[in-house]
């Protein structure tokens, strides 16, 4: 028998993959003392022919040496019915030690624009069962799709019952726009507490991901359809940026010299709690998370990476005197040079960094990729999912304006460059999903000639203390709604001839069996990028 070199390729792969390290052994027979899916399950990253599962062997979630070295084969199930009568693909995968017994499986071969059913079992457990849709085939027409947005969720501030509402609205997808968990503790009112006060280590930022995955109505929303997932800060610390700490300073080269540990473990932990394929976790410790997911022809979400490749925030004042705390340099206290700010954007020397061209806020690698990314795009609409306020935003009072640093507001060069991409590539029907402010907003948004260009609806938080920007409003006259009062997202009803947004508020976070409302509906026709409200 001969074999070409793709199937050597492919079955050295396979190998590899079956190979164990001298540390690791496969479990011979499995017994726990607690049922070992307590994380639930997840899908993500639809696709026309698959998606991906996700689940986590954690019988004891926060004794993470429990399973020591013992590596666990899982079996997986798609099937068309939820009692699994019709199998449409089944597997085998991995879960293994050095990836906190996480499995990421990358299924294919299904049909597309059809819905799904998937479990996994260990030994005599099995998981519960999450349902997941594929999008439709490329460039095939696609009459609907729902989807919702969320955004910023501190455990200890409220309840998720945004998250059970989302799950019982029937969605396609669900996607989530950063701070999915919050490395810090603070609050006013806190109805629960974290285990860790701050997460610095791997084993911080696991427990952390540990304690929002127990919660009953976040499991709920990752088994009701597949999400896309991208982040912010405090998926790792507060306004870091690249390999910037907000408290670049505290104590001499302290935080220089640990940030970098902190974002690695930070990231790592990240990629073993979300549903995305394996091929995102890249050597060194870095996340390639920027991509597009299409929807036939009617929609294309381009996912973007707001973080990772930014240029340090512009106008920060010179280090201050500040200390660390005691224990071991863990809580750090304001005052260093990274991170944002709210500044003047006339002062001359501010105004001069804020509009230095040389400045990126998605790095020049994804914005070489975002550029083609547009000039292929075939899609009626194009969502643009990314973190922060995108529409500039005026804080302050008209005597005495100033921008925040962290947003695109201190990165006007970076921001007309993407405005001006959409332009000459003709983008049909752009609209920009953000999350970040902790209240409500929809914004038209237009180019520093004044040209409208785009919406931008801005999801509050699933639960963290509001922001008020009800008083910003007068100085902004291109934001045409805000809420400042309510926790919440939006959902999203998507056709040919329309997009409708529906912001959904919650009653009240703090209360676990909260209600909803719809607090403002809006729609946008193909060719006006003017938001109407309904």
């Amino acid at each position: 028998m001969t074999f070409s070199r793709r199937d050597f390729l492919a079955r050295s792969l396979a190998a590899s993959a079956l190979a164990f390290a001298p540390f690791e052994r496969l479990a011979a027979a499995v017994r726990f003392r607690s049922e070992p899916f307590q994380l639930g399950v997840a899908s993500g990253e639809p696709a026309a022919d698959g998606f991906v599962l996700w689940t986590r062997v954690a019988p004891e979630p926060f004794e993470p040496g429990q399973l020591g070295t013992t590596v666990f084969e899982l079996e997986w199930e798609v099937a068309t019915d939820r009692d699994f009568g019709r199998i449409a693909a089944s597997g085998t995968a991995f879960a293994r030690p050095h990836l906190a017994h996480a499995v990421h499986v990358e299924v294919g071969g299904l049909a597309p624009a059809s819905e799904y059913f998937y479990r996994f079992r260990l030994g005599r457990y099995e998981s519960p069962v999450g349902r997941a849709v594929t999008a439709p085939a490329a460039g095939a027409p696609a009459e609907s799709l729902r989807f919702g947005i969320s955004s910023c969720a501190h455990y200890e501030q409220g309840f998720f019952a945004a998250y059970r509402h989302m799950a019982a609205d029937g969605l396609d997808l669900m996607l989530a726009l950063g701070d999915y968990i919050y490395e810090g503790s603070w609050g006013a009112r806190r109805v629960r507490l974290f285990d860790v006060f701050d997460a610095v280590t791997l084993d911080d930022y696991r427990r952390r991901y540990c304690q929002y995955r127990t919660d009953p109505d976040l499991q709920a929303a990752h088994a009701a359809c597949p999400w896309l997932v991208t982040w912010d800060d405090h998926e790792v610390a507060n306004d870091y940026v690249g390999f910037t700490s907000e408290h670049e300073l505290c104590g001499g080269e302290q935080v220089r010299e640990s940030f970098p540990a902190r974002r690695a473990a930070a990231y790592k932990a990240w990629f073993e709690h979300m549903p995305v394929r394996p091929s995102r976790l890249l050597p060194g410790g870095a996340i390639r998370l920027w991509g597009t997911v299409d929807w036939g022809s009617l929609a294309r979400f381009y996912l973007l990476d707001t973080r990772q490749f930014r240029s340090p925030q512009a106008c920060n004042p010179p280090p201050t005197e500040m200390r660390c705390d005691s224990v071991a340099g863990r809580k750090l206290r304001p005052g260093g040079t990274g991170g944002g700010g709210r500044v003047d954007p006339a002062e001359p020397a501010c105004k001069a960094a804020l509009e230095d061209p040389s400045r990126t806020f998605l790095g020049e690698e994804q914005e070489r990729w975002l550029d083609g990314a547009f000039g292929d795009s075939r899609a009626r609409w194009n969502l643009l999912a990314q973190a922060v306020m995108f529409a500039p935003l005026i804080e302050g009072s008209r005597e005495s304006p100033r921008v925040r640093t962290d947003n695109w507001s201190g990165y006007p060069a970076a921001r007309e460059r993407l405005l001006g991409s959409l332009a000459r590539h003709r983008v049909a029907n752009p609209v920009v999903l953000t999350g970040d402010v902790h209240a409500f907003a929809v914004n038209e948004v237009e180019n520093a000639r004044g040209q409208l260009q785009a919406a931008e609806f801005v999801a509050s938080s699933i639960a963290a203390e509001t922001t008020n920007l009800a008083a910003q409003q007068p100085l902004n006259p291109r934001m045409v709604y805000q809420d400042s009062e309510h926790s919440g997202y939006v959902r999203f009803d998507v056709a040919p001839v329309r997009l409708r947004a529906d912001i959904v508020g919650i009653a009240d976070m703090r209360d676990p069996r909260s209600g909803r409302e719809t607090l403002a509906s809006f729609e946008l026709v193909p060719g006006d990028p003017r938001p109407r409200r309904l």
